[in-house]
């Protein structure tokens, strides 16, 4: 046999090792999430997508997704966000099949594992040098980190998929392949990256990077291609602005309910409490440990520069630094791997800007690809099986044994993130000390409070502990405060109840559905004047619920004050003219005051909407008899029997 046709068969026998590979990360990385297929919208996604005016118009929606804030289809706020391609992406599957959560997470999962093996096929174009197990276990391993549950499981992170895939495919086009149309592919890959997330401008440095090592011996070539891309770049950063800058809405302030460092107490303290964040995105990137939604106030405390934690977590950054060094020559992709993942996590870190969210899961999506391959690289480094094209090795056996440990956690966790209640259920033991966490558990009981009165009696005490923990961390939680508040008052605990409202009210006085709350415990508490006061406010501002005129006459009649009473009620009649309730109470107000005939024809018509009203016979009786027509109350009193 000739040796050309060794070196043929060498190349199809790797050509074929390569396409099995490609088409088991492919498979593995859809069938490891396709638990999530059934699962519904969940946190955000109802947002973005449920109860989205912009996306629910599909198609039609798609102009205004691109010229308008992130947040715009459904709150009227400026958060200083602008990612269109993921909500245009949602648009086009509601087009397809609407309010359909299935069609979103099935994307979600295709999206995903395109991604994978888009970066297999521009990973294994960079290390071919090496053996090709190192390229699939790096990919491999990607693929199933259990980090990446809230990526794929919550619909609403397509953001850090695209942002990904697109960067990912900007190198495969203006790299890999050497056409200008594939050029021009690129170039607008690297636009859709920018456009899926801010945090894609991160990637700038390392494609500059990637074309330097390439084109470094060139260097009119070089420039004539970073060109186009910094060009991009600074494009997008102008739009990014002025869709920012132009919005009618307020730009919010975010607080230390969104960042629990914005209550650290001074600059210091924010900066070593980010160290703190640093060390901990690290350490969940080699084990994903208690992963949960949300890391808010005080799940992670603020530091000071010499508490343990910061020294321990320099001590940490120190040594992953360290190791990039010390590998600069002997492995260059160790080090590399280091650095992808310090320059790719900065802006979560919260070191130098503080962001809108404390720490995230989602935020490590990226940036443990550079973990991964510094942790591949140095256990092939270490065994001396860099250029091995043989399976069998230690270094293999061991990362098989990672890829099973992540892939059944991963699979574990996706069932975490099947509805709200699971999930909120679920995190309350991985972040015991966040409020939100704590108030999204007790909501969720809150919501499962049984309609049977006696039932919910026995359930409410829980509830009421819940509410009590998250206040315990966060005693200034609006939310909770209010949800405690009505607890208390369908426990007919009204003192209390007043107390925990009037609390929630001194943060936000304005806010109309507190002062009914409050209004209606101080009724219900026998305070009546402070009740009055409240209603006539409410009917003032036109807030008007459905047992407010009920209450606000009712309180009136009990202080005797037939005249106004029959006043509010009459007002409510006009606003709700099927209300029984409010009829009833019109009549016993007319024939307090003496107008048994006006009186009458309330009960009759309090009857008339509701003939199983007994109390509406049972008056009309009494009102016939001191009338003097006798047989109009025998007849109502026969009737009352009768009931």
């Amino acid at each position: 046999m000739k040796i050309s046709d060794i070196n043929q068969k060498d190349t199809l026998n790797k050509e074929l090792i390569l396409q099995k590979m490609t088409w088991f990360l492919a498979i593995i990385s859809f069938l490891l999430y396709a638990n999530t297929l059934n699962h519904g919208f969940v946190l955000d996604d109802i947002a973005v997508i449920e109860q989205n005016r912009l996306v629910q118009k599909g198609l039609a929606g798609i102009p205004e997704l691109f010229s308008t804030l992130y947040w715009q289809g459904y709150w009227d706020s400026n958060a200083g966000l602008y990612r269109p391609m993921s909500l245009v992406a949602f648009a086009i599957e509601w087009q397809l099949s609407p309010n359909n959560p299935f069609i979103h997470h099935f994307f979600n999962v295709l999206y995903y594992a395109l991604s994978i093996i888009l970066l297999f096929k521009v990973l294994y174009y960079y290390l071919k040098e090496y053996t090709v197990w190192i390229t699939f276990f790096i990919v491999l391993l990607f693929a199933v980190h259990p980090i990446h549950t809230e990526v794929v499981a919550n619909i609403k992170s397509r953001d850090e998929i695209f942002c990904l895939l697109f960067f990912t495919l900007s190198i495969y086009f203006l790299l890999i392949k050497e056409k200008r149309i594939f050029q021009v592919l690129g170039i607008a890959s690297f636009l859709f990256c920018l456009l899926s997330k801010e945090a894609g401008i991160l990637f700038l440095p390392i494609l500059v990077f990637l074309f330097w090592l390439k084109y470094k011996k060139e260097r009119s070539i070089l420039f004539f291609k970073i060109t186009p891309i910094i060009s991009i770049s600074i494009l997008w950063l102008l739009l990014h602005r002025y869709i920012i800058l132009s919005s009618p809405f307020k730009r919010i302030q975010y607080s230390y309910l969104d960042n629990s460092l914005f209550g650290c107490d001074d600059v210091m303290t924010k900066i070593a409490t980010g160290f703190t964040l640093l060390a901990r995105y690290i350490l969940k990137s080699f084990y994903p440990y208690n992963m949960s939604y949300d890391y808010s106030f005080n799940q992670i405390p603020c530091v000071t520069l010499g508490s343990f934690s910061f020294i321990v977590s320099l001590l940490l950054i120190g040594l992953l630094i360290g190791l990039a060094y010390f590998f600069r020559n002997k492995n260059r992709l160790i080090s590399f791997g280091i650095l992808f993942f310090l320059i790719t996590i900065f802006l979560a870190t919260n070191i130098v800007i503080l962001i809108g969210t404390t720490m995230g899961d989602r935020l490590l999506y990226t940036p443990v690809l550079g973990i991964i391959i510094f942790v591949v690289f140095i256990l092939f480094h270490l065994s001396k099986n860099i250029e091995l094209e043989s399976f069998y090795q230690p270094s293999a056996y061991f990362l098989c044994f990672v890829f099973l440990m992540f892939s059944l956690k991963t699979y574990n966790r996706n069932k975490a993130w099947k509805s709200n209640a699971i999930l909120f259920t679920e995190d309350l033991s991985n972040a015991p000390n966040s409020a939100r966490v704590n108030f999204n558990y007790a909501t969720v009981l809150f919501n499962q409070l049984s309609s049977e009165v006696e039932l919910q009696q026995q359930q409410l005490p829980s509830v009421i502990d819940a509410y009590k923990k998250a206040l315990a961390i966060d005693p200034k939680d609006k939310g909770s405060l209010t949800n405690l508040g009505v607890c208390y008052y369908r426990m007919r605990d009204y003192e209390k109840s007043i107390e925990t409202t009037k609390k929630a009210l001194a943060l936000t006085k304005n806010d109309y559905s507190l002062q009914a709350n409050l209004a209606d415990a101080y009724f219900r508490n026998n305070n009546l004047d402070e009740a009055i006061t409240i209603y006539k406010e409410l009917i003032r501002n036109n807030y008007i619920l459905e047992n407010t005129y009920n209450y606000y006459g009712s309180a009136l009649f009990s202080k005797k004050e037939y005249t106004k009473a029959i006043t509010v009620f009459k007002e409510g009649i006009k606003k709700n003219k099927s209300s029984v309730e409010l009829w009833m109470n019109y009549g016993n107000s007319l024939a307090a005051s003496g107008n048994l005939k006006d009186a009458i024809t309330a009960f009759e018509k309090a009857y008339e909407l509701n003939p199983n009203e007994k109390n509406a016979l049972k008056f009309l009786t009494m009102a016939h008899q001191q009338l003097g027509n006798t047989e109009k109350a025998n007849y109502y009193y026969a009737e009352f029997v009768k009931k």
